[in-house]
């Protein structure tokens, strides 16, 4: 029998409230469900229970980070919305940054994105599952060999760090990686989202029980501040937090567990915190996105 392992804020606190209780409902890989918790301490969102070393690719079963494809129109709707986001998905990358580490890479699509764009660099990639096809746009990369194929100019952990069983630990060998002038790019979800404030365990971010853990703000720049980096920390574009809002309705109305009224309010819910993220300054953005995003340096 698969096995499931006990789940803590990686803050180390001991304070907890449970907020709700979640199901697999983004990819149901599992009937299994679990509270979720909310730390006290740094506000962050993490779920009682965990899958161990062997329940993972059982969890990880048709996750989307795997090679598929797309229809056409699917296609061109994704290059579309590709257009307004350019820099997010090229994550900030610098012009002078010659060796680059996708940490986490998933299907690689960001290092296959660098060699379009710039042929130049060395890409490398990790990734705890490796992808099922083979690339030849980046070099592999075992994680524990990371700290010996160093250093790097740019490090990345796009929508990463909520899965590490010991994030304070990557971040602090990662953090030994960098030259001088790197850097440390990272996506990950927020605990303090107008999503997860309206619609709750529906919500896309929750993904139970691929997601150990999702940080506050507070709890990140903390983490990072233990690992030695300090954080520059930026809005998201406006359209993930669509494309996500677009998520989280689907698991609502997809809910038959539940009855219309709950369903309804979290629905009005999460279109009027949308309609109020997207309208607000970049700082109130920032705060309320579906998403963290950082740059980190040492220092």
């Amino acid at each position: 029998m698969e096995s499931w392992i006990d789940n803590a804020c990686c803050c180390g606190a001991q304070a907890r409230t449970v907020v709700f209780v979640a199901g697999d409902i983004n990819g149901g890989a599992t009937d299994l469900t679990s509270e979720i918790f909310a730390c006290e301490a740094c506000g962050g969102l993490f779920p009682a229970r965990f899958p161990g070393a062997d329940a993972i690719a059982a969890a990880y079963r048709g996750y989307y980070t795997a090679p598929r494809r797309r229809s056409a129109w699917r296609t061109w709707l994704r290059a579309a919305a590709e257009v307004s986001r350019r820099d997010y998905l090229d994550r900030a990358t610098p012009a002078g940054a010659l060796r680059v580490l996708d940490y986490g890479c998933g299907a690689g699509d960001y290092l296959a994105r660098m060699a379009a764009r710039r042929p130049a660099p060395q890409r490398c990639g990790t990734d705890a599952l490796k992808p099922a096809s083979e690339h030849s746009d980046y070099r592999w990369i075992a994680q524990d060999a990371v700290a010996t194929a160093g250093p790097f100019d740019w490090i990345t952990l796009g929508h990463v760090l909520e899965h590490l069983p010991d994030p304070a630990a990557t971040l602090a060998v990662l953090a030994g990686c960098l030259t001088p002038d790197g850097a440390l790019w990272i996506a990950t979800p927020n605990a303090r989202s107008f999503i997860v404030k309206a619609a709750g365990r529906w919500a896309r971010d929750i993904d139970f029980p691929r997601h150990r853990q999702i940080f506050s703000r507070a709890g990140l720049e903390r983490l990072l501040a233990d690992a030695g980096l300090s954080a520059e920390f930026r809005p998201a574009p406006r359209i993930n937090a669509v494309l996500n809002t677009v998520s989280t309705l689907r698991n609502i109305i997809g809910d038959r567990t539940t009855s219309t009224g709950p369903r309804l309010a979290a629905i009005m819910n999460t279109l009027a915190g949308l309609t109020a993220c997207s309208l607000t300054t970049a700082r109130r953005r920032a705060a309320a996105s579906p998403e963290i995003v950082a740059v980190c340096r040492r220092g």
